[in-house]
């Protein structure tokens, strides 16, 4: 929008001695006749831009021309940019690109060096589903329309009508949170487990979400190191040369090694759901074996059978 466009030149020129004309149109990502009209209209609603030419010309406001100081710290600054990059990691519009320079006056290489986290929320892979799914999703909940989703949930599969309201990022995954018609409630979809989706002509009315109680849908922890009166403690054992494979899948504050000589260690773990851990056991392969406790070791057995009964004919 023009409107963003002139706040963003505004504070960039506020910010800094001089700048070209070519300078702001890449960083705007316009014309430089699209930038001289912007200048234009600067100076006809009475904020003194001024031009020079030659070597190190460029366009500046008028020495002594002041704005009211910027009112965002450096450190308000950095965080700012950092939240803005992780989000433009996924969507590059010009309204963030834009937002960006509005919000960021310094050159985004110099705030980039000077910050302490980089978010990047895109995927290693260039076509990844998810990305765009995510990205599809997203155009939907700025379009307020409805979408038409055929979802796996761990009861059914089946297809509803649901009213798009967030793109959520928790824990490595992506969720939708939305309104099901059916239900008639909010509820979060997990962007894998959606198998088809169709973006809808049909609008929705946005209800205000002033908080997502994500306890309802992931409880407070399915484990814990810590001995708050837990179901089941779990003990896995391991070989170190695994170690580095493990860590992908669980968290390294419960590795123990028993001395810096041995060749094993041991995961250690408290759960209160066995069906998930079993799940999660089957997940690393190979690669450990279940100590304790014995109903998680019967569990794992029985699962092996059944595998077993699957490839019997081919063994």
């Amino acid at each position: 929008m023009k409107i963003d466009r002139l706040l963003g030149i505004l504070s960039v020129l506020a910010n800094t001695d001089r700048i070209t004309i070519q300078g702001l149109a890449e960083r705007f990502e316009v014309s430089k006749r699209t930038i001289f009209r912007d200048l234009d209209t600067l100076n006809q609603s009475g904020v003194p831009v001024v031009a020079y030419s030659g070597i190190g010309g460029g366009v500046s406001l008028l020495e002594g021309y002041k704005l009211k100081n910027n009112i965002l710290s450096k450190d308000d600054i950095k965080n700012i940019f950092t939240a803005l990059n992780g989000l433009m990691s996924i969507d590059e519009s010009n309204d963030l690109t834009n937002l960006m320079a509005k919000l960021i006056p310094e050159e985004t290489s110099m705030v980039f060096s000077e910050s302490d986290y980089v978010i990047d929320l895109s995927s290693w892979f260039q076509d990844s589903i998810t990305q765009e799914k995510v990205s599809n999703l997203y155009k939907a909940i700025k379009n307020r329309k409805c979408i038409y989703l055929e979802y796996i949930s761990k009861r059914s599969r089946r297809v509803r009508i649901i009213h798009p309201h967030k793109l959520v990022f928790k824990q490595a995954y992506w969720y939708l949170y939305a309104f099901c018609e059916d239900n008639q409630e909010f509820r979060l979809f997990k962007v894998s487990r959606i198998a088809a989706y169709k973006i809808m002509d049909a609008s929705f009315n946005y209800k205000t979400v002033e908080k997502i109680d994500f306890k309802k849908d992931f409880g407070v922890g399915l484990f814990s190191s810590e001995n708050q009166k837990p179901l089941f403690e779990v003990i896995l054992e391991y070989d170190i040369i695994n170690e580095f494979f493990l860590t992908d899948k669980i968290d390294a504050k419960f590795f123990h090694r028993m001395s810096s000589t041995e060749d094993k260690g041991q995961i250690i773990f408290s759960v209160s759901d066995l069906e998930w851990t079993s799940n999660l056991i089957f997940s690393l392969q190979d690669k450990i074996k279940v100590i304790a406790p014995p109903e998680l070791k019967e569990a794992v057995k029985i699962r092996i059978k059944r595998i077993n009964e699957l490839y019997k004919d081919d063994i």
